[in-house]
């Protein structure tokens, strides 16, 4: 955990330049460059703090080195008081030797040297680890609370103005909104509500964006069509440039980087020149006099719409850490946007060509900026010293398999694996920093015939014992490489399943580069990674049952989406118990169509077990209304409750068709609703469609 705090630690700063450089010359590139420029330029800041790439020789990885050789001098300093007593030992012993060796005084002083600096090493090292394990937990805790705060109030805002939104009736309106999605070539139909929770205009909704008026907006705009159209249009300019993808992109960050202050700031300018992007691309497409109707629609809506507390952010509905494209957001940044619309001009073809210049040299500052690699002196000591801080037990099953061709020949076995800068292809595997203790398998290969293979392998191995070996159909092992040389051997592969291991008793390794070449897949009925992904194929063969301990996100990483859908029906089938885990990784790793079908026929079979509307919340906004439909409509009265046709339905199936059919199927397995409930579940329908609900509910009563 130390080590993902390290990076994330080394991303946030790295992050936070690229920022500040472009706050720094944001006045120069909002002046004269395009909005669009300014605003996509913040991908740059996001990018940089969440992915941990970077070049051979970049900035982080030299603060990183400076800042440890500076923490190194520190804590000799602090860990004098510790030393003391060790210093006062070694110091005696030196005299002593001084006494009774004199002859051997440079040799001896050497030795006590080396005890010295070797005590100080130890001290540091561990007060580091301690330090930044301690942060990783933290951290790790932040982000957490982070995200389960996020969502809770984005479900919590989506909730209360869904409960009091209804459709907008308006043929003008509707009309008006067609010709604009016709106009920016925009296919799909966005739904258009009027709600009394929302303050000012706004896009919500990820995968099914829809655009909510204030209704207190629609009857003061009444007969105003053209002035609702430049609100339509804005709201569709952010949905054709799908800047609501773009705003949960920058959460994320922030979710992630939760202890850095500089990125509420970077958030906030963010929302700003995304507002003044959109600003301007609804620009390009009026006359002068349209420009004005637009800056006084924005100064309308602030004036009439927007009470002083919503601009101060205390309206219960105006969120600032929730992701919605609002037309008026805050009172703050209307000066600035009304001096756009006022000053706004088209660039010319240099002005475009600059741009894309200065977003090159962006780029590569950022990645110039780098992440301070994961390997480092730090992490090389604490690899390298597995003995005393693992505490292997010498009567362990992986401490005896290296001598043991039995345990080598079944499956992999390790009480330690680490691995620094590991990258592990199809035919080869790399590994700059390696420790093991036990067994580990790299590949399978079940030939069809006798095969030629070439193995070649070379690694340096810095303690305990290492080898490659190969385990053959008959389960005998042959060595491929004990000494570490470079090393090509030949060798024939009978028909059957081969296994090629490492084995390290007490291993530590630097620079393994282990590859297998010149074979003919046709030969090959099949080439696995490890034994759960051999496995994983073995059940979609039919060849054994479904153990979903074994279906965990490693194997279901490298299947095909369909092959881990059949997985899952197939466990299903077999009666399996998924555990929650198991839920989460079928929509992570899965076609989710083909599982959500798949899932709707094994509840009708009376199958899935321990499926709930709870689970619903994770593919509810993944899968199309007519599969949620399905699923829900194959529950039964113990897997189906109020509360979860509320929350986990209901606002994904708002306003048509599969709402009533949730709802009349939840009465029909005997359950009635109250007036209360009535009234609660009255937001999600149209006025024709509660009244059906109303009438099927009174006939069960």
């Amino acid at each position: 955990m130390e080590q993902i705090f390290r990076v994330v630690l080394s991303l946030s700063v790295s992050g936070s330049l690229i920022g500040l450089l472009l706050l720094l010359f944001r006045p120069v590139t909002g002046r004269f460059f395009a909005r669009r420029w300014t605003y996509y330029l913040w991908l740059l800041v996001i990018v940089r703090l969440l992915t941990p790439i970077h070049a051979d020789v970049n900035l982080m990885d030299y603060l990183s080195n400076t800042l440890m050789s500076a923490g190194t001098d520190l804590t000799d300093a602090d860990n004098g008081k510790e030393l003391a007593a060790g210093s006062e030992y070694v110091q005696t012993q030196f005299e002593t030797l001084q006494k009774e060796e004199s002859g051997a005084d440079d040799a001896a002083f050497s030795n006590i040297t080396d005890m010295t600096e070797t005590s100080r090493d130890v001290v540091k090292v561990g007060r580091k680890t301690a330090f930044f394990f301690l942060a990783g937990v933290v951290w790790t805790c932040g982000v957490i609370f982070a995200v389960l705060r996020r969502f809770y109030s984005y479900r919590r805002f989506l909730k209360e103005v869904c409960g009091t939104c209804k459709p907008v009736t308006d043929e003008r309106v509707l009309n008006k909104g067609m010709e604009i999605r016709t106009r920016l070539g925009i296919g799909r139909m966005i739904p258009i509500y009027e709600s009394d929770a929302v303050s000012s205009p706004m896009l919500i909704g990820f995968w099914k964006p829809c655009i909510y008026l204030p209704s207190t907006l629609l009857a003061q705009m009444s007969g105003r069509e053209y002035d609702v159209c430049l609100i339509l249009h804005h709201e569709l300019i952010h949905y054709k440039r799908r800047d609501i993808w773009y705003k949960w992109l920058f959460q994320a960050a922030l979710s992630v980087h939760w202890f850095n202050p500089l990125l509420y700031l970077f958030n906030r300018k963010f929302n700003v020149d995304c507002e003044l992007a959109c600003d301007e691309a609804v620009m390009a497409l009026l006359s002068e006099e349209g420009r004005k109707d637009y800056g006084n629609v924005l100064l309308d809506v602030a004036q009439k719409n927007l009470c002083e507390e919503s601009f101060l952010g205390k309206s219960p509905m105006m969120h600032k850490n929730i992701p919605t494209m609002t037309l008026v957001e805050e009172k703050c940044t209307l000066k600035e946007r009304l001096c756009g619309i006022a000053h706004y001009h088209k660039k010319g073809i240099a002005i475009g060509l600059c741009s894309v210049a200065a977003f090159a040299l962006f780029a590569t500052v950022a990645v110039g900026c780098g992440v301070a690699r994961a390997e480092g002196n730090v992490i090389s000591d604490l690899s390298f010293d597995l003995g005393e801080t693992l505490r292997i037990s010498t009567k362990g099953k992986a401490y005896q398999i290296y001598d043991d061709e039995a345990l080598i020949a079944g499956d992999r076995e390790s009480d330690v694996w680490r691995a620094y800068d590991y990258c592990g292809g199809e035919n080869n595997v790399k590994i700059q920093k390696f420790a093991l203790n036990g067994s580990d398998t790299l590949w399978i290969l079940h030939s069809n015939k006798e095969t030629d293979l070439e193995i070649t392998s070379e690694f340096n191995l810095r303690d305990g014992r290492f080898k490659l070996v190969w385990v053959r159909p008959d389960q005998t092992v042959q060595t491929l490489n004990e000494s570490g040389e470079n090393n090509i051997v030949n060798i024939t592969l009978p028909e059957g399943r081969n296994v090629i291991k490492m084995v390290g008793q007490k291993a530590k390794l630097e620079d393994i580069d282990i590859s297998y070449s010149g074979i003919n897949k046709e030969d090959f009925d099949g080439i696995y990674g490890d034994e759960d992904l051999e496995y994983a194929y073995q059940v979609l063969e039919g060849k054994k049952p479904v153990d979903v301990s074994r279906l965990h996100d490693e194997v279901c990483l490298y299947l095909k989406e369909e092959e881990v859908s059949e997985l899952y029906r197939k466990a299903w089938e077999e009666g399996a118990v998924l555990s929650e885990q198991n839920w989460e990784d079928l929509w992570i790793y899965s076609d989710v169509k083909l599982s959500a079908q798949y899932l709707a026929e094994a509840l009708r079979r009376g199958e899935a077990k321990g499926f709930s509307d709870r689970n619903l919340d994770q593919i509810n906004y993944q899968v199309s209304t007519k599969s949620l439909t399905d699923i829900v409509t194959a529950l039964d009265r113990n897997q189906l409750s109020y509360e979860g046709l509320l929350e986990h339905v209901l606002p994904f199936l708002q306003q048509q068709d599969e709402a009533v059919t949730c709802i009349c199927y939840y009465i029909d397995l005997g359950n009635v609703l109250t007036d209360a409930q009535l009234q609660e579940v009255e937001g999600y329908l149209s006025e024709e469609d509660f009244y059906r609900v109303v009438e099927y509910n009174g006939r069960k009563k």
